[in-house]
């Protein structure tokens, strides 16, 4: 009768611990949706402050100076990670009789070819945002 209860009681704990880590990652996702974001947006604006919309001249040629900054940020972040990706080349030995691509090389490839289509999606989306404030502001100038 007690090795009964002790398999009952061993099956009940096996059943219940998966449920209950289950439920305590769940509510830790749900829980984190709603804590403040630290994270900043594409702009380099923290998130979760009231953003102002230019009207004059001078605030749109500043917005535009901000673009252009961080489209030459985005693109030096570009330059990092194919200088990464060709250091990292280098330092992987290779079998001279395998002419495949090393797994290792191949996965920091395509890690490093998705972060430099990115970072120059960005860029070329800052590039763009520049150029809509320089506009704005000469609009705003009269000319």
């Amino acid at each position: 009768m007690k090795a009964i209860n002790e398999q009952k009681t061993r099956r009940t704990i096996f059943r219940t611990i998966p449920a209950l880590a289950a439920s305590a990652l769940l509510m830790l996702v749900l829980g984190g949706l709603h804590q403040p974001a630290l994270a900043q947006d594409h702009s380099g604006h923290a998130q979760g402050k009231e953003m102002k919309v230019p009207q004059t001249a001078a605030e749109h040629r500043q917005h535009a100076e901000h673009y252009r900054s961080k489209a030459a940020e985005y693109r030096r972040e570009a330059e990092a990670h194919r200088k990464m990706l060709a250091d990292y080349s280098k330092g992987v030995a290779r079998n001279p009789k395998d002419t495949s691509e090393n797994p290792y090389i191949k996965k920091m490839r395509l890690h490093c070819e998705k972060y430099i289509k990115a970072a120059e999606g960005l860029a070329l989306e800052a590039d763009e945002m520049a150029r809509f404030h320089e506009l704005r502001a000469k609009e705003l100038e009269g000319k």
